[in-house]
């Protein structure tokens, strides 16, 4: 896991590295190289996970001097792909994946990424061809930002490294401040910046004398649409298994300490099970634990490690340690970003780095395997509220004036399923950020999912989360937090391998993970796992009302709130008297905090318009 970055373009001076690659430095603290060429620059931060030797030192060049790569993540079946390239005549001096990659982009080209298991973010020059690919993982676990602006083209790993080059623009892009209010992160391909954009996760890009050129390489839709797999209840266990097995196996592999997160919920558990039975040195586990017990899950990890017999720890952590951190939550994240759990997991992180290098996580078993609360109330209400359209208009005036379960079913009459699911992932009403922004939300999540024929409202939905909110949210939060203190995470249920078998399962296999949670019954018992689904959360309503109360009326001055495009600067006012009375508003006072933080963090340089 490192950083990487770069500049391509005349008048390419490669000294301007160096404020991008000290933008890295958390990424990549064991190591540092540039790489340039008249009109390219390249630069990489290196955190040493395979082959801990100099000859993982990147950038990296290919044996015939053709190629130079700067490349950030970790390709699970790199051995294979080393097999299948000595056949074909390659040598190979070191041990690292990033060799194997090398070489395989100059035996196959960009087809050779259909070919490789893992998470990435690379830069591959052609130094024959004179041209730049950028390409980005399937699942979108690594991330990559960069900026075309005109015929000169910079990347990196994180905004922050982009923003240090003197010529890139910083203006605000107001869409992307509306997204970030709606859903508490600025999703693919838009960032807070209007000149900086994301690589979307399974997309390159190839960039060739000032023009840019970018295609997806792997669609999960196409998944989607096959017919679905006749497999009963065993045969769909033993298939997941050797999958599952195999991808925590794989993930293993590595020549530092290796990890896991675990909450004690299902997804964590099963990979912490499967580490057991494939590691041949001592599992180590982690989890934090709060003194409040409605946001504790402290307990609960404690008991499935005890079974597992894993090294566990626990860090009960003070609330004035988490709130201190707050404040450095922009700088993380290098956007705005309001997943309040970036705090517990940044806690968590900082924690398991005092003694491994990498985790292993859980994530991604909601979005596959049908974990969600919300698939369900889709499939059950989806089709009546759409049929509630006639009606709407009044449901809609009406609903002010009912409570609890009739005042949200009114609110959502006549949403269609597509709409509700938005609804769902929305933290924000959009009337609410019209008035604040003087303008309207972007469509979000993508309807690519939603205009497929012949699948289920519970297929959509579970497919527009796995190309959207888990890369847009989940993955930024975990990777950011986790990076920030130099240590790597592996998701084993990403593996695309994995991600594809689930999404030709039958339906009925995907209501509420019954395939994870079976196989973990078989190594854990169900007394120790079986509880509902809690969330790694925070009380923030509470702190906004207490600890966090002075911090929210310092930072929201009417001149910062009109920095970042705030227009409506009373109803912020009104938002906060009404939270200190009682009222819940802490999502969106929660965002409005996150957003002028980051205004003020030295380097953002913000300005609107």
């Amino acid at each position: 896991m490192c950083g990487i970055a770069g500049i391509i373009g005349p008048g390419t001076d490669p000294a301007t590295l160096v404020p991008m690659l000290a933008c890295l430095a958390h990424r990549g603290p064991d190591d540092s190289g540039t790489w340039a060429e008249p009109s390219v620059a390249l630069g990489h931060r290196r955190l040493s996970i395979l082959d801990l030797s100099s000859a993982g030192h990147q950038p990296m060049g290919s044996t015939d001097d053709r190629f130079v790569i700067t490349f950030n993540g970790e390709i699970y079946n790199h051995e294979q792909v080393r097999g299948q390239l000595r056949e074909r005549g390659h040598h190979f001096r070191s041990r690292t994946d990033t060799e194997v990659v090398l070489a395989a982009f100059a035996q196959w080209g960009t087809a050779a990424l259909e070919r490789l298991v893992g998470m990435f973010a690379l830069a591959i020059w052609d130094r024959d061809l004179r041209t730049l690919t950028l390409a980005r993982d399937r699942l979108g676990e690594k991330p990559l930002y960069y900026a075309h602006l005109g015929d000169r083209l910079v990347f990196g790993s994180e905004i922050a490294a982009v923003t240090a080059v003197p010529w890139v623009p910083s203006s605000i892009d107001p869409a992307a401040t509306r997204l970030f209010l709606a859903y508490r992160d600025v999703p693919a391909p838009w960032t807070i910046h209007r000149s900086i954009r994301k690589l979307p996760p399974a997309h390159l890009m190839q960039f060739h004398d000032g023009r840019m050129s970018i295609q997806q390489y792997w669609r999960p839709m196409e998944q989607l649409s096959q017919p679905r797999l006749r497999l009963d209840a065993t045969e769909a266990l033993e298939a997941l298994q050797d999958l599952l097995s195999e991808a925590v196996r794989q993930q293993l592999v590595a020549d530092v300490p290796v990890g896991a997160f675990l909450s004690g919920g299902t997804d964590s558990s099963l990979v912490a099970a499967l580490m057991v039975e494939h590691s041949t040195r001592p599992v180590r586990t982690f989890t934090v634990g709060f003194g409040d017990p409605e946001y504790d899950e402290a307990a609960d990890a404690t008991r499935v490690a005890q079974y597992l017999g894993t090294q566990h720890s626990v860090d009960y952590l003070d609330e004035p340690t988490v709130l201190a951190l707050v404040p450095e939550l922009p700088r993380m994240y290098g956007e705005p970003f309001a997943d309040p759990s970036a705090l517990p997991s940044r806690l968590v992180s900082a924690r398991a780095r005092r003694d491994v290098a990498v985790c292993l996580t859980g994530d991604g078993g909601d979005e596959c395997f049908g974990g969600y609360n919300r698939y369900d109330v889709l499939e059950r209400y989806g089709a009546p509220l759409e049929m509630l359209r006639p009606v709407a208009p009044l449901a809609h005036r009406l609903a002010p004036r009912l409570s609890g379960s009739a005042r949200r079913l009114a609110t959502v009459a006549g949403l269609s399923p597509e709409d509700l699911h938005r609804h769902a992932l929305g933290i924000t009403a959009s009337t609410v950020i019209e008035r604040l922004t003087g303008g309207s939300v972007p469509l979000y999540p993508p309807h690519e999912a939603w205009g497929l024929s012949g699948q289920t409202v519970r297929r959509r939905a579970m497919a527009t989360d796995l190309i959207a909110y888990l890369p847009d949210q989940l993955l930024v939060k975990v990777d950011r937090a986790a990076m920030s203190v130099g240590l790597e995470t592996r998701a084993p249920l990403l593996d695309h391998r994995v991600v594809e078998f689930s999404l030709r399962l039958p339906d009925r296999y995907l209501r509420g993970k019954p395939l994870l949670k079976e196989l973990l019954y078989q190594r854990v018992p169900r007394a120790l796992v079986d509880r509902p689904k809690q969330g790694f959360t925070v009380p923030l309503a509470r702190w906004l009302r207490g600890e966090l109360r002075p911090l929210l009326h310092d930072t929201l001055t009417a001149a910062r709130l009109a920095e970042v495009g705030i227009e409506d600067r009373a109803l912020v006012a009104d938002l906060c008297r009404r939270h200190d009375a009682g009222e819940d508003h802490s999502d969106i006072l929660w965002a409005l905090l996150m957003l002028c933080l980051w205004a003020a963090t030295p380097g953002a340089r913000p300005h609107s318009g």
